[in-house]
């Protein structure tokens, strides 16, 4: 056993069945790639480990078997408990699931699992995947060992930091913040129906960012109501179908501004200051009364956050996420700042129209690069281009559920 691992974490969000009408499907690893993983690693003798044995580890206390993974998921979709903790269970590994209390259902609902799929007591395709977990769900989970909770904050959300416009509501824009900022109550359920808007097509999107790292800019409300009105007067959805929309709505809205300048304002220091100690400070709160456990780690929504909310969860968390941007140094080995440890996504290779996710030999290859074992770069680099080009001809994946369609996401 090494005293200086590099313990790989992953990033996982969705896992199970593909949502075809949700711009961010991409985050789906579907069920059968998920278990392939799960399988690769237990043959090559990982184990799992939860959040605190990998502060402890950093920090130099108990040191961690050199094949130690943690396993994360994002977001506490559904699919996190109808397929993935069945999986986990079944190879006998854990998850860290980060969850906003935002998102989750609060009906007392328990939900099938592919567990009962197994048992012959429920049809895989009914499983459900359009939502996200119940308290009841996550408790027993937590009860079983199969997953851990911890916080992803409160709201995961996105906020206007500028009068400037970048875009206009419109259908199938995956500005689904906008629905989430004006009908908070609705967010656990935006799922079932991703195209559903009740905010006004033609509201302007202002220049935003993720709600940890924004300083919230609030428009003038009277600019939101013309562009609105201006839209449906002229067909309401069918304005989107004529050629050269955004110019003619961006061009109305210019008109209006020379007659109504904005009169929007943007937060003060003390509000926002509230603002992110509500996110982090409450969810805590919130997750720890829920279950019964402590939480003492935060996964930043989106990868956002600025010096105030680093503050801040320092005294609220035991360790915290580093964004992409920052995490490059970083390897999760004794020695480093146990208040920070870093993540990688799960691999995939992509064309201009597919992301298809690889599979658990790409994975194990990934993770040995990650521990330093030699050739293991250089093999994980020849399959990537096999991967990428039998995407190109079409020869793979043999499974077309596998394939998803790129869109746009804002994620």
């Amino acid at each position: 056993m090494s005293t200086g691992a590099s313990i790989p974490v992953l990033m996982y969000h969705s896992v199970g069945r593909l949502i075809p009408d949700w711009h961010w499907s991409i985050l789906t690893v579907p069920a059968i790639t998920f278990e392939d993983h799960l399988r690769a690693l237990s043959r090559a003798g990982y184990r799992s480990a939860d959040l605190s044995r990998l502060h402890e580890h950093i920090s130099g206390g108990e040191p961690l078997p050199d094949r130690t993974v943690v396993l994360t998921f994002d977001d506490g979709y559904l699919d996190n408990w109808t397929y993935a903790s069945p999986l986990l269970e079944k190879y006998g590994f854990m998850g860290i699931v980060c969850v906003n209390p935002d998102f989750v259902d609060p009906r007392e609902i328990v939900r099938p699992t592919l567990a009962d799929v197994w048992a012959g007591r429920a049809r895989e395709g009914n499983l459900e995947v359009r939502g996200f977990m119940s308290w009841p769900e996550m408790r027993l989970a937590t009860k079983r060992g199969v997953l851990s909770i911890q916080s992803h904050a409160m709201t995961h959300t996105w906020y206007a930091v500028g009068p400037e416009v970048v875009d206009f509501h419109h259908p199938g824009d995956g500005h689904y913040w906008l629905d989430w900022n004006a009908f908070p109550e609705e967010k656990p359920f935006y799922l079932r129906d991703p195209r559903a808007s009740r905010v006004p097509w033609g509201t302007p999107v202002y220049s935003y960012a993720k709600s940890l790292e924004a300083t919230r800019y609030f428009p003038d409300e009277r600019e939101g109501a013309h562009c609105a009105a201006f839209v449906a007067e002229r067909g309401g959805e069918r304005f989107f179908e004529r050629p050269g929309w955004r110019d003619e709505l961006a061009g109305e809205l210019e008109r209006y501004r020379l007659k109504s300048p904005p009169n929007g304002r943007t937060e003060t220091p003390e509000e926002k200051r509230a603002r992110v100690e509500f996110e982090l400070v409450e969810s805590k709160r919130i997750i720890e009364s829920k279950l019964g456990a402590r939480v003492d780690h935060v996964f930043w929504p989106g990868g956002g956050y600025d010096p105030e909310a680093l503050d801040i969860a320092a005294r609220s968390y035991r360790s915290h996420t580093w964004s992409g941007k920052d995490r490059w140094c970083l390897r999760n080995r004794p020695g480093e700042d146990p208040v920070r440890f870093t993540r990688r996504g799960v691999p995939f290779v992509e064309t201009q129209n597919y992301r298809v996710h690889t599979g658990g030999r790409y994975l194990i290859w990934l993770l040995d690069e990650y521990r330093g074992v030699p050739l293991a770069r250089r093999k994980r680099q020849v399959m990537k281009l096999l991967c990428l080009g039998g995407l190109l001809l079409g020869a793979w994946p043999a499974r077309t559920e596998e394939k998803i369609p790129l869109q746009t996401p804002t994620k």
